[in-house]
């Protein structure tokens, strides 16, 4: 049961790149290393959003930022029911996003991206993230919502 309802409005800001700890302003690892799969249970995936436990949670937009220099690369999203990722059947893939090359630079800045998501999720459930091709200094992701 939402905490806020009759226009449901998120009671706390939830800005995270793994949202599982206690803390909203945890965050996660490097997006790295390819995951070669489209069903999310590639243990290369990472947490990037968790919705809260007690009443679920909106989530706005994803944010990838390069954090260096790396080759072109697709980003895989996908949805987890809150079971562990590895097991396939607690995941689907929502969406695709390219990430285009990037070179590091003191005076030029590297590329941010948004992947716009804009839907409520049930107790518990997560966001996880992996890119296709292994990049050279990766990417970090991080989730804008709210929790209800």
């Amino acid at each position: 049961m939402p905490a806020n309802s009759e226009p449901i409005y998120s009671r706390q800001g939830s800005v995270s790149a793994d949202a599982l700890s206690t803390s909203s302003a945890t965050f996660g690892g490097t997006i790295l290393t390819a995951t070669g799969d489209y069903t999310g249970a590639s243990a290369n995936h990472q947490l990037v959003w968790t919705a809260d436990a007690t009443n679920g949670g909106y989530i706005q937009r994803l944010r990838f930022n390069a954090i260096g220099t790396n080759v072109t690369t697709v980003a895989r999203i996908y949805i987890n029911n809150g079971g562990v990722n590895t097991s396939a059947a607690n995941n689907v893939l929502y969406g695709q996003i390219s990430l285009p090359a990037t070179t590091a630079s003191n005076t030029a800045a590297t590329t941010e991206v948004d992947y716009p998501m804009g839907f409520a999720l049930d107790l518990g459930f997560r966001i996880y993230v992996g890119v296709a091709t292994t990049v050279a200094a990766g990417w970090k992701c991080v989730g804008i919502g709210g929790k209800y």
